[in-house]
């Protein structure tokens, strides 16, 4: 968007007025995310500074985000940048459309004939103790939900799953004793394992574990996609197992995605060292992999590259983030979190996706963004999400 010096200076007095249109709002913060470092005829870059602060400060309050995750220097404005011009556009145009289409939703809502709201997932879960005792997380109260061989499983009231061990209570024979937590289409799970490591749950996504870990290593089993922040232990590795892979480290950070469905597994190491161990295979490949890299396993082979590790932990922090993404992929993202059906109605070829959104969002602005950067038809009938040219 190559915005004219006096379209500009127009659009900037009106919004100081306060007569800026939806319209117009929309354009100057449009201007902001894809344009904000290109300098303006006539304004300093002190100047350019000034006003876009002030044009974020104001969208920031309608939006509810706070202050600084707009600043010219944040994460969120960093992310839009990498993403390219057309990404950003594609992501302020759908954030425009939250706040400004309040009455089209309604419409395209009514003509969907929706009996059912399709909704965000949600913190939802089950568990299966190792005598086969099944707890539903999302209906369960918080506290102490069971007791087995001396460990307590607490559920927190932020949701987390925990178990405490009494220093009482004999760890020897735990390790046989498996659990699994598996969240469904439209949930989402974060537990903490006998050893203080932390795990997050993605949608349709299953980790089996035991109560106890054992004296050698610590070894849990996962399907689908989770991220991982592994409790220190020099004396044990933490070894998580998927179909075609196995990933071993002493203490670290990493996002795992392994879902059944997926051409490849993808690891990705935010803070220490992994070490990627191909399956099933007494000459499998190996690979370590640094902070800021991820492999992806194809089914022979590894690739690996630098990444943008906050899009790879995006879904754990609430967002949607395409980076030139294959359609089908993304779609599949948003299916499972929307417990959605995928109906595609004719051929497609190569379509790629790019832009941001809340995972919180309503699936319209959600479907909006795809829309917008596919220029694909996205529609809603009962649970199926019907896909055409």
């Amino acid at each position: 968007m190559n915005m004219e010096e006096s379209t500009f200076k127009e659009l900037l007095q009106k919004y100081q007025d306060g007569k800026c249109t939806p319209e117009e709002l929309n354009i100057l913060e449009s201007w902001y995310v894809a344009e904000a470092r290109k300098p303006i005829p006539a304004y300093s870059e002190a100047e350019l500074y000034e006003i876009k602060t002030a044009v974020w400060d104001d969208f920031s309050k309608k939006a509810g985000f706070k202050a600084q995750d707009f600043s010219p220097e944040s994460k969120t404005v960093k992310l839009f940048r990498n993403l390219g011009i057309a990404a950003a556009l594609v992501v302020a145009l759908g954030i425009g459309f939250y706040f400004y289409s309040t009455q089209n939703t309604q419409t395209n809502q009514l003509a969907n004939k929706q009996t059912t709201p399709i909704v965000p997932g949600s913190n939802r879960a089950m568990l299966t103790l190792a005598d086969g005792t099944k707890v539903a997380l999302d209906d369960s109260k918080n506290g102490e939900l069971a007791q087995k061989s001396g460990i307590q499983i607490v559920k927190l009231a932020d949701g987390q799953l925990l178990y405490r061990i009494p220093k009482s209570t004999q760890k020897t024979g735990l390790a046989h004793l498996l659990n699994t937590v598996q969240t469904p289409n439209g949930g989402q799970y974060q537990l903490i394992l006998e050893d203080g490591t932390k795990v997050w749950l993605n949608a349709a996504s299953s980790l089996r574990y035991p109560m106890a870990f054992s004296n050698h290593d610590r070894v849990v089993e996962l399907e689908g996609e989770a991220y991982f922040e592994v409790a220190k232990d020099k004396k044990r590795r933490f070894v998580v197992k998927t179909i075609q892979q196995e990933v071993a480290v002493l203490g670290t950070h990493f996002n795992i995605n392994a879902y059944p469905e997926e051409s490849s597994v993808k690891t990705t190491l935010l803070e220490g060292s992994v070490r990627v161990v191909q399956k099933n295979k007494e000459t499998g490949a190996t690979v370590l992999l640094k902070p800021g890299q991820a492999s992806q396993f194809n089914g022979d082979r590894f690739d690996v590259k630098e990444v943008d590790t906050e899009e790879a932990v995006a879904w754990k922090n609430g967002y949607f983030v395409f980076d030139n993404e294959d359609l089908k992929t993304a779609v599949r993202k948003v299916a499972r979190w929307y417990n959605l059906e995928v109906v595609y109605t004719g051929q497609f070829g190569a379509v790629e996706i790019g832009g941001s959104v809340s995972r919180f969002d309503n699936i319209d602005q959600v479907l909006q963004v795809l829309r917008l950067t596919t220029r694909l038809n996205f529609k809603v009938e009962g649970r199926r999400l019907i896909i055409s040219h």
